[in-house]
């Protein structure tokens, strides 16, 4: 059963055959895009035929040898209802080939040859690369994940035959061959050194980039939010007050916290000591 991205763009053919009847017609159904190497499914329908016909359907290609047959098939009852499943071939050129699904059908009064496009293309897994951190200080230790996908969302367990990691100079300092993934997913690591090139590093797999940063350490930065009640009354026991505070990549920052709560009075017309704050002191974890 296709996904629904394939079914959405379904190529339909549909022709009323006068030349026996009426209500004589065929349907067949295939993508308009073949992903190789992947199976190809077609779909093949033919309804209130008289006679027996003979019905081809063919993949031609830009080079007629490399020409695939789906089906040939002498029908001699009125309907067939087939599926046909076949490989789905490389394309011969830069990754995408148009080629064309030739439908004919032959008999005795009848000769009908219609021709559609069809798209072949090659499909590589789709690969993603993920650091543990975007920032490492020297002497760190980077890890890092190759994750592997097929068109399907199903991980591949196809080899990836060059792995590697420039500095921001542009110099190889790490690569690996031929690594095997286990279920799509490849774990791989490579510590820094005391005194490593600071600036941008990247990951190269394929083709696919992930960049990450090697800078000197400093302070970690975080922000503090405080979440109050909006209003709070005289006869409320009780007064809520959350402190946040994390770092700007979101990890929660541990720590002690001060919190000063302070209420300010109201010196009325005709008293002479002047307005006081009162404040309570909370210390937490």
């Amino acid at each position: 059963m296709g996904t629904p991205a394939t079914l959405a763009c379904l190529l339909l053919l549909l022709h009323l055959t006068a030349g026996i009847s009426s209500k004589s017609y065929y349907v067949v159904v295939i993508p308009t895009e073949l992903y190789h190497p992947h199976k190809g499914m077609m779909w093949v329908h033919l309804a209130n035929f008289n006679e027996t016909v003979l019905v081809t359907l063919q993949l031609e290609r830009q080079s007629p040898s490399s020409n695939i047959s789906l089906l040939e098939k002498k029908v001699k009852e009125p309907n067939l209802t087939e599926s046909v499943s076949f490989s789905v071939p490389a394309p011969t050129t830069s990754g995408e080939e148009v080629a064309h699904l030739h439908v004919s059908i032959e008999g005795d009064s009848l000769k009908f040859s219609e021709r559609k496009k069809v798209l072949l293309k090659a499909l590589e897994p789709g690969t993603f690369v993920q650091t543990d951190k975007p920032i490492y200080k020297p002497g760190q230790t980077v890890n890092f994940r190759i994750v592997s996908l097929d068109k399907d969302f199903v991980p591949s367990n196809r080899k990836v035959p060059l792995v590697t990691l420039q500095d921001p100079n542009g110099n190889r300092i790490a690569q690996w061959r031929d690594v095997a993934p286990q279920q799509g997913i490849v774990d791989l690591s490579l510590p820094l050194s005391a005194e490593p090139a600071l600036g941008t590093y990247s990951i190269d797999v394929e083709g696919t980039k992930h960049s990450f940063s090697v800078e000197e350490y400093v302070l970690p930065k975080f922000e503090v939010t405080l979440d109050l009640p909006p209003v709070v009354t005289v006869v409320k026991e009780t007064l809520e007050v959350r402190v946040c505070g994390r770092y700007t990549y979101g990890k929660p920052v541990q720590g002690t916290v001060q919190v000063s709560l302070c209420r300010k009075t109201w010196r009325f017309w005709f008293s002479r000591n002047e307005a006081q704050q009162l404040c309570m002191e909370f210390t937490g974890q």
